[in-house]
């Protein structure tokens, strides 16, 4: 929902930063730009995983699901045709999505590199506690499917999120499953370069 998935492009960023910081700290070390390689390889990952992971899942809600994907906040999604403010939202939706994960990379590079490290992981924590809460906040809004119309002036005629209204269930694990495998693979490819530096560390002349 547009509630997490924008600061979960700034929680991405941060984590894959945290995994992959002995990485970073190795290549860091061995040249003085301010920008080396590492840099800019963990900056792609962060906006390709933003704008081919995170900003196609919810804008696939968002269609299909405007009410539930933006929990009922304004039904103006729900009337974009020939209307440019209406219109408007879905981009700027994308946007915010992508100009998150990208300070999520500027804030946590910076921390990492300045041995700051230790506030990366509580930042990224902090903010999903955050969003978990704010969520919460907005019960019984998503367990619900439905329009913006329905869930503020007639919520009895709304079905429960289980019950797999207007193929709602379906589409939303299409979207999780997307979300979950795509994670797994930048998150274990970072695991397994951090793997790659130790058998290197312990495999070179002057470990031994």
């Amino acid at each position: 929902m547009v509630q997490i998935d924008v600061p979960a492009a700034f929680v991405a960023s941060m984590l894959f930063l945290d995994v992959g910081s002995k990485a970073i700290m190795k290549e860091v070390s061995k040249t003085s730009e301010s920008h080396p390689a590492v840099y800019y390889r963990y900056l792609f990952r962060s906006i390709f995983f933003a704008g081919l992971v995170i900003a196609p899942a919810g804008i696939y809600l968002l269609s299909g699901w405007p009410g539930w994907e933006q929990l009922y906040v304004t039904d103006r999604v729900e009337r974009p045709i020939f209307e440019w403010a209406n219109a408007l939202i879905p981009a700027l939706f994308v946007g915010a999505i992508v100009l998150a994960a990208y300070l999520g990379h500027i804030v946590g590079y910076r921390w990492l590199i300045a041995d700051r490290a230790k506030y990366i992981r509580p930042t990224y924590i902090i903010i999903l506690l955050a969003v978990g809460i704010l969520v919460m906040l907005q019960y019984p809004s998503f367990l619900l499917v439905g329009t913006y119309q329905e869930y503020h002036f007639n919520r009895d005629v709304m079905a429960k999120v289980w019950e797999n209204p207007h193929d709602f269930v379906l589409g939303w694990v299409i979207v999780m499953a997307y979300f979950a495998v795509s994670f797994a693979y930048v998150i274990l490819k970072i695991i397994r370069e951090n793997r790659n530096l130790d058998v290197i560390g312990s495999t070179s002349p002057s470990s031994g």
